[in-house]
C-alpha cells in the first residue's frame, strides 16, 4: 500500500490498482489494470487539479449517498412533509447526494483493503433532513475489485434511502482500440426528455437495448434503466480485455451516461433508486427502488468488478 500527498491512498494487487481520496468523498481517482506488464487506465484518470480543488465530478468514480441522481427541483416530499434540499446542479435539481465532496474518516486499511465512514452530524451544510451514517469498504482480490456500501438512518423517524456509484470508464484502453462493447440486461427504461422521469419504466427501445453485446454509441445518452439481476459486461476487443460488473439485488437500477462534451469516457452506474425515485414513490409509483429505513436500520449492498483477458 502506498500513501502519498497525505491523503491519496493506493490499493494494489497483482492485476489491479485503485486510488482513493478520503478527503474528496472517498472517491476513486484511478482504477488501473496490468495489461502486458503495463498499467492502463480502465476508468477516467483524475486531473491533479481535481484532486487539489475537491472536484469529485472529474474523478474516476464517486459515491452517491443517501440518494442517487436527481431529486426534482431539490424538493423532497415524504409523508406529507416537504423538504428543500440544496440545489447543486445547473439544471435546478439536487443531485448525487451529500457525501461526494466531503471528507470521510479512514476506519481501517491494508495493502488491499480500505474501510471508510461518514457521519452526517459531523458536517456543516448538510441539506438532507435526516441524520445518517455511511460506510464504504474497498477491497482488491486478484483480478476482482469489491465495493461494499452501507447507509444507516440515525434520525428518530423513517427515512427514504438510496445509494450508488458513478464510475467513468475509458473507451480506449490502448491505441489499438477503435470500439468498446457493452452488454447489460434491462426490463425497462424510464421515459422523459430530461433525467427526471415522466412515468414508470417502459420497454427499452432497440437503439438502447444491450441485451446482446454491441458497440456503445458515441451519441449523448443519459438514461435510467430498470435492470435485471445480471451483470454488465464492458469489452475492449482490440486490447483483448473484458470487465464484468455484478451487484447485489438491492441495486435495481442503472444509469448509462455518454457525455456530450468528452467522448473519451462513459459511465455505467449501478444504483438502488431511479431518478427522483423518492418523490415518485411518494406519489404512488411502484418499483422505484426507494428503500424506507426505520431509525437505526441500514441499507447495504456490494458491487464486484472483475477484469480478465479475452
Amino acid at each position: 500500500m502506498q500513501n502519498y500527498d497525505n491523503d491519496q491512498i493506493l490499493l494494489e494487487g497483482q492485476d489491479l490498482q485503485v486510488g482513493i481520496s478520503p478527503s474528496v468523498g472517498a472517491s476513486i481517482f484511478c482504477f488501473k489494470y496490468k495489461l502486458n506488464n503495463q498499467w492502463v487506465d480502465l476508468m477516467r484518470p483524475t486531473p491533479e487539479s481535481a484532486l487539489k480543488n475537491n472536484e469529485p465530478g472529474k474523478f474516476s468514480s464517486f459515491n452517491m449517498i443517501p440518494y442517487s441522481n436527481r431529486i426534482e427541483n431539490g424538493v423532497l416530499v415524504h409523508k406529507a412533509h416537504t423538504y428543500q434540499l440544496a440545489i447543486n446542479t445547473s439544471d435546478g435539481h439536487a443531485i448525487h447526494g451529500e457525501v461526494r465532496n466531503r471528507p470521510w474518516k479512514v476506519v481501517s486499511r491494508s495493502d488491499t483493503k480500505l474501510e471508510l465512514e461518514f457521519v452526517s452530524t459531523e458536517h456543516e451544510g448538510i441539506s438532507w433532513p435526516f441524520w445518517f451514517k455511511a460506510r464504504i469498504a474497498y477491497q482488491l482480490d486478484g483480478s476482482e475489485f469489491k465495493i461494499t456500501t452501507a447507509v444507516q438512518n440515525l434520525s428518530d423517524q423513517e427515512m427514504p434511502a438510496g445509494m450508488g456509484i458513478h464510475p467513468y470508464f475509458v473507451r480506449a484502453l490502448t491505441d489499438t482500440d477503435d470500439q468498446v462493447l457493452l452488454q447489460m440486461s434491462a426490463v425497462g427504461i424510464y421515459p422523459g426528455a430530461t433525467p427526471i422521469p415522466t412515468g414508470t419504466w417502459e420497454p427499452v427501445p432497440v437503439e438502447l437495448d444491450f441485451t446482446q453485446a454491441k458497440e456503445l454509441t458515441t451519441s449523448f445518452v443519459d438514461k435510467c434503466f430498470r435492470i435485471c439481476h445480471a451483470p454488465a459486461v464492458i469489452t475492449w476487443p482490440k486490447s483483448g480485455v473484458r470487465l464484468t460488473m455484478e451487484w447485489d439485488p438491492v441495486y435495481e437500477h442503472l444509469i448509462l451516461y455518454c457525455p456530450r462534451d468528452d467522448r473519451r469516457y462513459f459511465a455505467v452506474e449501478p444504483v438502488t433508486n431511479c431518478n427522483n425515485g423518492f418523490n415518485l414513490a411518494n406519489q404512488g409509483m411502484a418499483d422505484t427502488g426507494t428503500v424506507y429505513l426505520e431509525p437505526q436500520a441500514e441499507l447495504s449492498g456490494t458491487i464486484k468488478i472483475k477484469v480478465e483477458r479475452l
